[in-house]
């Protein structure tokens, strides 16, 4: 079972198994290690993936929907980047009047619905050019967003209100005229050292948190050139591999969130 981008010997199941050692928890591996499962006498807990045994099951898929999000975070009046459903099934109608409204005279961004890593994320001229694409793909839905010169990014890990780790993300990768923020695709992260800045972000994740009902998630937040601060994502799995991997510090951070992340299921 792989519900995310494979990665060669994950750091995150041998974290959770030393924890678990030390805590006295029961620990067992399935799927090569993909699948954890966590036991403390009659509770017992799940790891899949990246995502934890923490937030309800609704919230969760509101959160691996990037229009559902969106739709969720507007409704609240909070500033984020624009998300629209297409669907490439041919008999199925796509609102293309409503997106041409939406979108016309800009360009747009194309990304899956449910993607991750920067998966198939890519920059189109016009609204009919990205839905040309669609239509030929084998993905069933979409998500179309304005394309917006993003300056930075900035990533929050929240777990119960409290911020467990914030960094930016620097050195974008450009593909294709497109800046793409991903550790995974070589973007490297640094701590945000602006004191005033950190507190701004975590009021924004703050607010994300509460409106979608999640007790855990990364919150990804982006400058635009205008300096307008954007929510772009949230993400409730929480992927730290490529994190780790850049310092010996960042890979005790990761350790540390792991951990409380961990004890949290447990509470």
């Amino acid at each position: 079972m792989q519900t995310g981008p494979y990665i060669a010997e994950r750091l995150m199941p041998k974290i959770i198994a030393a924890y678990c050692e030390r805590a006295g928890l029961s620990f067992r591996a399935f799927s090569d290690e993909w699948v954890l499962r966590l036991a403390h006498g009659d509770v017992t807990r799940w790891v899949v993936g990246y995502k934890f045994d923490l937030n309800g099951s609704a919230a969760s898929e509101v959160a691996q929907d990037k229009v559902a999000t969106y739709a969720a975070l507007d409704a609240a009046s909070l500033a984020a980047i624009p998300h629209y459903l297409v669907r490439s099934l041919p008999h199925e109608l796509i609102h293309v009047r409503e997106l041409h409204l939406e979108l016309d005279g800009v360009p747009v961004i194309a990304k899956p619905l449910q993607g991750t890593a920067g998966r198939d994320v890519s920059l189109f001229h016009t609204v009919s050019e990205a839905l040309a694409m669609i239509r030929a793909s084998g993905e069933p839905a979409w998500a179309l967003s304005p394309h917006y010169d993003l300056q930075t990014e900035y990533r929050l890990i929240v777990l119960d209100d409290e911020v467990l780790l914030a960094y930016e993300k620097t050195e974008a990768t450009e593909r294709d005229g497109l800046k793409l923020f991903n550790l995974s695709l070589g973007a490297v992260p640094v701590d945000i050292e602006n004191d005033g800045l950190l507190a701004q972000l975590t009021d924004i994740a703050r607010q994300v948190m509460r409106t979608l009902a999640l007790r855990l998630a990364a919150v990804d937040i982006v400058r635009l050139s205008d300096g307008a601060l954007k929510i772009l994502e949230v993400n409730d799995g929480i992927s730290m591999e490529h994190y780790a991997r850049h310092s010996t510090v960042n890979k005790q951070r990761t350790v540390e969130v792991y951990e409380a992340i961990v004890a949290a299921t447990f509470r």
